[in-house]
């Protein structure tokens, strides 16, 4: 694995306030001041360490959320997810979608392409830093309603959308009942092979549906818990937990996968607000 280019403390604090600025009126002198170094310094620095300027940052930012509500928000005006982004109109949103993601938003509307979308928009340098706060809980038996993802990692948000799709269709609204991930596999990236089941808790028989969800069960137990902060991208906390937490704990893992419960949900939740409990599932 290449390693990361060394960086100063200050590009931290600047990818921080770009992704918590993102709908902001972001100037270079504004970032700088952030930052506590100049601007040409600032520019020099973020490109070396990040692999692009500030201003490509924030343009990508806006354009990755605005490719996921293209996805998950269908009937939505193409206008209004161009506005959002920061663009005059829908015809300028169109010419940066279409040279950044290579296909123009309707297109990706119908069939995104999710392994080059991956490569674009998942960033080796993120703002969020991972802090290991385990609990040991005991999470309650949990019938769920779930889609059952086979093959690339990077096509998750396809399998998400029928999710949603089900949920809207039974009136599981996102507040209303918690999602969840069961990973059967941990890797980030896979081409083939990747499983992991996508839930909603659900306490009702499941009709048979055409997105094909059905019905299982997150059984109760004890577990070791972390709560991260942060983009779902890569979720950080996961190989400290296994790797540290777990041999020095004395713990035995029980021989259900670790399960994520996805706290806040939706197109709108901004990647550094993003909350995610890690559960591992013990024994005892």
């Amino acid at each position: 694995m290449r390693a990361m280019p060394k960086h100063p403390p200050f590009i931290d604090a600047v990818l921080l306030h770009v992704h918590q600025h993102l709908d902001d009126a972001l100037l270079l002198d504004e970032l700088a001041a952030v930052a506590g170094v100049s601007p040409f310094h600032l520019q020099r620095e973020f490109k070396r360490v990040v692999g692009h300027s500030p201003a490509q940052r924030v343009r990508l930012l806006l354009l990755k959320r605005a490719s996921l509500h293209l996805h998950f928000e269908p009937s939505r005006p193409v206008t209004d997810i161009a506005f959002e982004a920061g663009f005059e109109n829908a015809e300028s949103f169109s010419r940066a979608f279409k040279q950044v993601v290579g296909l123009s938003p309707s297109s990706f509307r119908q069939a995104p392409d999710w392994p080059r979308w991956r490569a674009l928009f998942s960033f080796p340098f993120s703002p969020e830093v991972p802090r290991m706060q385990v609990e040991i809980v005991n999470f309650p038996d949990t019938p769920v309603a779930a889609i059952e993802h086979h093959g690339s990692s990077a096509n998750v948000y396809a399998s998400t959308r029928k999710l949603i799709e089900w949920r809207r269709a039974n009136r599981v609204p996102p507040g209303s009942a918690a999602t969840y991930g069961v990973h059967h596999d941990l890797r980030t990236h896979a081409e083939t092979g990747y499983r992991i089941d996508i839930c909603v808790a659900f306490n009702r028989p499941v009709e048979p549906n055409p997105q094909g969800v059905v019905a299982k069960l997150i059984p109760g137990g004890r577990c070791a818990r972390v709560r991260y902060q942060g983009s779902r991208e890569h979720i950080p906390v996961v190989g400290p937990l296994y790797m540290d937490w777990l041999p020095a704990s004395g713990e035995e893992p029980r021989d259900f996968p670790p399960f994520f419960h996805y706290v806040n949900v939706g197109p709108d939740v901004a990647e550094h607000e993003m909350l995610t409990d890690v559960y591992l599932p013990l024994k005892g």
